[in-house]
């Protein structure tokens, strides 16, 4: 598989390279297979167009984030290494930011965990 690095900007010339999904925990994958459905939803992709065009904190925002976070929530073990992606993911439905969801659930597309 192919990943986009989490630092750089998602451009169409952004790097790629390898997962290795060998490294990962059984945590980690679920987590991480959870985000890349999230990421081909339409919701996700509506999310990103809202993004683009600034629109940030409105209820619509917070209605995608909350559709694009709760499978991944549901996902996330309850583990320690966990924990603090789930509060961060929890706190962007609460205040309904968009951009950082969108951040967040890239890097643990790849990563499977902050």
């Amino acid at each position: 598989m192919k990943e986009i690095l989490p630092h750089w900007r998602f451009g169409p010339n952004s790097p790629v390279k390898d997962v290795d999904e060998k490294r990962m925990t059984r945590g980690d994958r679920a987590v991480a297979e959870a985000c890349r459905r999230a990421m081909e939803s339409e919701t996700w992709k509506e999310l990103v167009i809202l993004e683009s065009l600034g629109v940030r904190f409105t209820e619509l925002v917070g209605r995608f984030v909350s559709e694009v976070a709760s499978p991944v929530l549901e996902a996330m073990p309850g583990d320690a290494f966990h924990q603090g992606a789930a509060a961060q993911l929890t706190h962007m439905v609460k205040t309904r930011d968009g951009g950082e969801t969108i951040r967040i659930i890239k890097t643990l597309a790849v990563k499977g965990r902050l």
